[in-house]
């Protein structure tokens, strides 16, 4: 798409705006407090140890991959939903639900022993430096020995919002930050009575507040929306219903996967940088999620609405209304990002007393710019094109362009040229716009159309 194309908005039709709005910002809103659970967390174990934001970082980067493997069934259930919702099949769509959260619950159980099992033999594999060690220890047996009750949450809040109820997550959200916040105020630094417990009472504040979110979720889904819900939708186990969300699902996993697989591996070569650049990485993550904070729920929302207007098979009201939503969320992103620019080594100064962290950060918040242009175009075409049926285009060039840009750049501009994590975002950045810009050009020839 040329350039002097790309900030010319669609024209949309009021009622579709409206309701894609109404979709977006409950969803925008949800996001943010999402996001501040984990911005939350790094700053107030910031005011305790660099060290515990290094391991903290760096388990997280471990569990969101594991998480992503929840997104199998996440992401073809949000889908069918969706479409279900748009062809007016009510039976369907309750079989969807079912299938889904009894899946994902067993195997989030699954997952949460392994991963208590095995958290030393997983770090070790990190190569984290023995300061970093005994706190990446503790977080991963704690959060990863819960990680089912973020399979329940995940679940719970991709059906809500593909049944067009984003505000129930969004409260659920709100509720669980609140708790969070008080919980790591109270067991981090010892309020309260409580003995200072650092990185465990920031795992166990973590703990208690995703247990809030499964039961404020349930509570929402089967006490307000789905009030019929029974026994007749549930059994006999519908084995058809779970092709079709892996049918879905496994492609679009395989490309989220993939990413993180590949930010795993590259938050290795960041450790075999620096102790420094390990932090500045996991400081600068959270500042710009501002940043990306609209890219997600505009992808979100609009791949719900995508989904119900191709379900009642109005493929150019899809088109339109996607790429309006692009076009209007690459503008907010250069203007949100150079912001963050601006500010970032600012921000970063008032968490650490770190001079080569501080400086690092001034840079790549710079850097991060492109990175973030990039990635809007990623989240906004690929959920579409998912939403509308092509899963598999956005897996195989993402898995070509994640590991031979965004890993192998990164081992050649960071560690054999030396440049560090410096160079390591420029990859970063190459990656996310080679593969956005793919993606728009997929959408825009209209072959899932045919899907």
């Amino acid at each position: 798409m040329p350039l002097s194309r790309l900030f010319h908005i669609p024209k949309v039709t009021g009622p579709l705006r409206n309701r894609l709005t109404k979709l977006i910002w409950p969803i925008f809103i949800e996001t943010a407090f999402m996001m501040l659970l984990g911005i939350v967390d790094t700053f107030m174990l910031g005011g305790y140890s660099d060290y515990a934001v290094g391991a903290v970082g760096v388990v997280n980067q471990i569990l969101n991959m594991v998480f992503l493997l929840f997104s199998v069934v996440t992401t073809g259930t949000s889908v069918l939903c969706a479409r279900y919702l748009g062809a007016q099949d009510d039976k369907s769509m309750k079989a969807i639900v079912s299938v889904s959260i009894i899946f994902n619950v067993l195997f989030g159980l699954i997952i949460s022993v392994g991963l208590f099992i095995f958290t030393e033999e997983i770090l070790t594999l990190m190569d984290l430096r023995k300061e970093l060690m005994g706190n990446a220890i503790t977080y991963m047996k704690y959060v990863g020995g819960f990680a089912f009750l973020q399979a329940i949450s995940l679940t719970l809040s991709a059906i809500l919002r593909a049944l067009q109820r984003p505000k129930f997550p969004m409260y659920s959200i709100i509720a669980i930050n609140i708790i969070n916040i008080i919980g790591n105020y109270t067991l981090i630094y010892g309020h309260f009575g409580a003995p200072e417990m650092g990185v465990e009472g920031a795992s166990i504040a973590t703990i208690i507040s995703r247990s809030t979110s499964v039961v404020i979720l349930s509570i929402a889904l089967f006490g307000y929306v789905l009030k019929d819900f029974g026994k007749k939708d549930i059994l006999p186990f519908n084995w058809k219903k779970l092709k079709e969300i892996f049918d879905i699902g496994l492609p679009s996993a395989g490309e989220l996967l993939s990413y993180s697989l590949s930010q795993v591996v590259v938050t290795y070569l960041i450790n075999a940088v620096s102790n420094e650049a390990l932090i500045t990485r996991t400081y600068v993550s959270n500042i710009v999620m501002a940043t990306y904070l609209l890219s997600f729920a505009v992808a979100e929302g609009n791949s719900i609405f995508v989904g119900f207007l191709v379900g009642d098979k109005r493929h150019n009201a899809a088109h339109k209304t996607a790429n309006y939503a692009l076009k209007i969320t690459l503008m907010v992103t250069l203007v949100i990002s150079t912001i963050i620019a601006l500010t970032g080594k600012n921000i970063v100064a008032l968490l650490t007393d770190n001079p080569e962290i501080i400086l690092l950060t001034g840079i790549v918040v710079w850097i991060d710019i492109l990175l973030e242009v990039g990635r809007a175009l990623n989240m906004i075409v690929i959920q579409a094109l998912r939403a509308a049926g092509d899963y598999i285009f956005p897996v195989a060039f993402g898995a070509v362009s994640m590991w031979l840009v965004a890993v192998g750049c990164s081992y050649l501009f960071g560690i054999t040229l030396g440049w560090g994590l410096i160079g390591i975002w420029i990859a970063f950045s190459l990656d996310e716009n080679i593969r956005g810009w793919a993606m728009l050009n997929r959408w825009n020839k209209r072959k899932w159309k045919k899907k």
